[in-house]
């Protein structure tokens, strides 16, 4: 079995995740807010025992992109002994505004 990597967070995918919690406790339940965090939990233990399994983007040179929901991406890059998550993306957004 492949050694497990460990997983960090920016700041700015820290922050982005607690926006969008925030948004799901404000508009919608607990239940969808808890379903959100699980998603970011089994996303965190797929790349870290398979950093590779995310395509390469093409906007940003050694970048993964993860589509974990529909509406949501994560932007990581693989490290030497970690993985680290750089920022989380609204798939809705007009792809011309996102710099990511």
């Amino acid at each position: 079995m492949r050694n497990k990597l460990e997983v960090i967070w920016s700041y700015e995918a820290a922050k982005s995740s607690d926006q969008i919690i925030k948004y799901l406790l404000e508009e919608w339940t607990v239940k969808e807010a808890f379903n959100f965090l699980e998603t970011l939990k089994g996303f965190e233990e797929i790349v870290s025992y398979f950093p590779e399994l995310y395509p390469v983007t093409l906007k940003k040179k050694g970048y993964r992109k993860a589509v974990i929901l529909k509406q949501i991406s994560i932007l990581y890059s693989v490290k030497r002994n970690s993985i680290l998550v750089h920022t989380i993306i609204d798939n809705r957004q007009d792809p011309k505004k996102s710099s990511k």
